[in-house]
C-alpha cells in the first residue's frame, strides 16, 4: 500500500509481537518531497514509500531471518498483500453477479428480453466475469457499464448508472476494507438503481 506521511520509517522493516503471533511491517521505496503545510504555510518534509504488512506465528530468530533474506521477505507480504485486494475485488464482483442474476436476469426477466437485451447482459456478466484479467488487477478496476434497464427511460437507466460508477470508483478498496461494508455498501448501491 503506498502511504504518505510527515515520519520517514526508520527501518527497513518491524516487527510487533502479539502473544505467539507477530505483525511483520516492510517499508520500501522510500522518496521524500517538500509540501506546504495547509495549516501553518511553512514547507515540510513528505515521505512517499510502500507498506506491506505480514502476519505469522512469532519465533526469535525472526528477525535475522529477514535480514538475511529480505528480498525473499519482502516479496512474500507483497504476494500477501495482493492475493488479499484480488479477493477483496472478487468477493464485490461476485455479489455484483448474485444481484444481477437476481434482479435483472432472473428467468421471469430472461424470457421477456429481446435478443439485443440478453446480449448487452450477457455481455456485462462476462466482463464482471474477467475482471481479474485486468492488466491494473487488483489495484486498479475498470468496471463493465449495467446495460439499461428497459422499464425505465433511457437516460433514467444511464443516470442511475453514471452515479453507481461513481459511487464504485468512490469506493475505497484498500487494505483494510471488510467483505461486511463491501456488501452493505452493494446493498445500498443496489436499492439505488432499482429505485
Amino acid at each position: 500500500m503506498k502511504i504518505t506521511s510527515t515520519v520517514m520509517p526508520n527501518k527497513s522493516f518491524e516487527i510487533f509481537k502479539n502473544n505467539n503471533k507477530c505483525t511483520i511491517i516492510f517499508y520500501t521505496n522510500i522518496t521524500s518531497d517538500t509540501i506546504i503545510d495547509g495549516i501553518t504555510g511553512k514547507s515540510i518534509t513528505s515521505y512517499n514509500y510502500e507498506k506491506y504488512e505480514l502476519e505469522m506465528n512469532y519465533k526469535q530468530t525472526l528477525s535475522a531471518q529477514i535480514e538475511t533474506n529480505y528480498s525473499k521477505w519482502l516479496q512474500k507480504a507483497k504476494n500477501t498483500e495482493k492475493d488479499t485486494e484480488a479477493q477483496k475485488v472478487r468477493n464485490y464482483r461476485d455479489n455484483l453477479l448474485n444481484a444481477c442474476d437476481i434482479k435483472h436476469c432472473n428467468p421471469e426477466k430472461w424470457t421477456a428480453m429481446s435478443d439485443n437485451e440478453k446480449l448487452a447482459w450477457g455481455t456485462y456478466k462476462q466482463a464482471l466475469r474477467d475482471i481479474s484479467m485486468q492488466d491494473g488487477f487488483p489495484y486498479a478496476v475498470n468496471w463493465p457499464i449495467l446495460p439499461a434497464d428497459t422499464k425505465g427511460k433511457l437516460s433514467d437507466a444511464l443516470t442511475k448508472q453514471n452515479k453507481l460508477q461513481s459511487d464504485v470508483n468512490d469506493m475505497d478498496l484498500g487494505v483494510g476494507l471488510n467483505t461486511e461494508l463491501i456488501n452493505n455498501r452493494l446493498s445500498a448501491l443496489e436499492s439505488k438503481i432499482g429505485g
